[in-house]
């Protein structure tokens, strides 16, 4: 097993169970205050915890099974992080719902100091999950992680405001607490669209039209190669690899012929930022 497999497994292994304890917290805050969007937040630790735990069976699976293929993992892995970005926008419009619910229908929240600082201690948490996160996804280069990080990031944003309105709910007579829930429901729902595009994008390797011809483009004008027959495309994190069928004019060296291979890698990493394998 490669050691950045191992990397993801472990992290997914953590989230599991550091979203779980989360989710406990929140739902007994939640269900203790009556707030909404305690207990909307509860349940998004819960998704979370659900989605970090079938994302390390699952990739456990694939390490597992015979001789996988690195492309096939890395696969497997933006599979995962697109089920979760959806699992995000649903919590996002479950969160909108009951907020919608609640402002329609406002109950009183019960404040506690005890509560306050049982949220704070998880916003700290989910704080220092993210930069966890951050720091692990550089090394390992995981979709996964990169997930885990951004709805970290995001759960702390949300957690910070249900500590503002529980803290305020003792103050102001109006359904605040749904008002922000509604709030941070459309930061969820449009923030985990933009999140699922994209692993989308990944995961059917899209290249946009525009690299494409830059691509081929830079290929044909080369004066030492013959024809280009077939150009495909991986995608895995931000690093998107051209594999190119060349065929190169007889009459050159194996020198010359290094040396354009060399310039056509470096001419389509500093134009497109494409990893061009040449296949012979």
């Amino acid at each position: 097993m490669k050691k950045q497999n191992k990397i993801t497994l472990a992290v997914c292994g953590g989230a599991f169970a550091a979203n779980l304890i989360l989710f406990a917290i929140k739902l007994y805050v939640g269900l203790s205050s009556n707030s909404i969007s305690i207990y909307s937040d509860a349940v998004n630790n819960l998704f979370d915890s659900l989605a970090g735990l079938v994302t390390f069976i699952c990739i456990a699976c694939i390490v597992k099974s015979a001789s996988k293929s690195d492309t096939v993992i890395r696969k497997a892995e933006q599979l995962f992080s697109f089920i979760m970005s959806i699992v995000v926008v649903l919590v996002g419009f479950y969160f909108a719902y009951s907020s919608l619910e609640r402002l329609m229908y406002p109950t009183p929240v019960w404040y506690l100091t005890k509560f306050l600082v049982l949220i704070s201690l998880t916003a700290a948490v989910k704080l220092l999950m993210f930069f966890i996160f951050r720091r692990v996804s550089k090394k390992a280069d995981s979709p996964v992680i990169r997930v885990m990080a951004f709805d970290s990031l995001l759960d702390f944003f949300i957690t910070c405001a249900t500590i503002l309105t529980l803290t305020l709910s003792q103050y102001v007579n109006f359904a605040l607490d749904a008002l922000f829930g509604i709030l941070i429901s459309i930061i969820i729902i449009v923030s985990a669209v933009k999140m699922m595009i994209s692993g989308a994008a990944a995961l059917i390797n899209f290249v946009s039209t525009e690299k494409r011809l830059s691509i081929e483009n830079i290929i044909n004008n080369c004066s030492g190669v013959d024809k280009c027959t077939d150009i495909s495309y991986i995608v895995h994190g931000d690093t998107t690899t051209a594999y190119a069928k060349i065929s190169f004019k007889n009459e050159l060296s194996e020198k010359q012929l290094q040396n354009i291979t060399q310039a056509l890698s470096l001419e389509c990493k500093e134009k497109e930022k494409i990893e061009l394998n040449i296949i012979r």
